[in-house]
């Protein structure tokens, strides 16, 4: 959705929206609530180790942004890429939502890495044409080797010492209490 986000590059984002229905997002179905913190869903440390790990490989990886995650599998109208862009949201995604709440919910920090796979139809003079299935899959597998060199130097820069907050305020699930018998 950003002019600025060219194919092929890549986004950590720092925040999303959740624009979809119907996906189960919660382990706690009842009849106990389990209300967790989203107001900052990645996990700085895990942010910090992808961008520096794109930095090292050469890898474009913009710093942060908003992902809107839609009900995939098709793509945006026209309409609704200019709504998206006109919020101020830079990437849209199918699935980032339910995956960082879960993630919260389980007490697991949590981060992402988008490959840009195209410019939205609504980017204005910039999208000349809908994008295609098969364009997307050609740039993905255009980056294979950049997505694994960034995430196997990523991995292996993250902390042993964990110092993030992403725990403060997440449920972590407690497993259920022995039965008596």
């Amino acid at each position: 959705l950003a002019p600025h986000g060219r194919p092929g590059g890549f986004v950590a984002p720092g925040r999303f929206v959740a624009r979809t229905s119907g996906r189960a997002d919660t382990f706690f179905e009842g009849p106990t609530a389990n209300h967790v913190s989203m107001a900052d869903p990645y996990c700085p440390e895990l942010r910090a180790a992808a961008l520096a790990a794109g930095e090292a490989e050469g890898i474009t990886v913009h710093d942060g942004g908003t992902v809107v995650v839609v009900e995939g599998p098709r793509f945006s109208t026209r309409a609704e890429s200019a709504w998206f862009a006109s919020a101020g949201w830079s990437v849209i995604n199918m699935t980032q939502y339910p995956e960082a709440a879960l993630a919260r919910e389980l007490g697991l920090c949590y981060a992402t890495v988008a490959l840009i796979t195209d410019y939205d139809v609504g980017v204005e003079g910039v999208a000349e044409h809908s994008v295609t299935m098969e364009e997307v899959f050609a740039v993905m597998a255009d980056n294979n080797d950049r997505v694994r060199k960034l995430l196997f130097r990523a991995i292996g820069a993250i902390p042993s010492d964990r110092r993030c907050s992403c725990l403060d305020g997440a449920g972590g699930l407690e497993p259920e209490p022995p039965t008596q018998h």
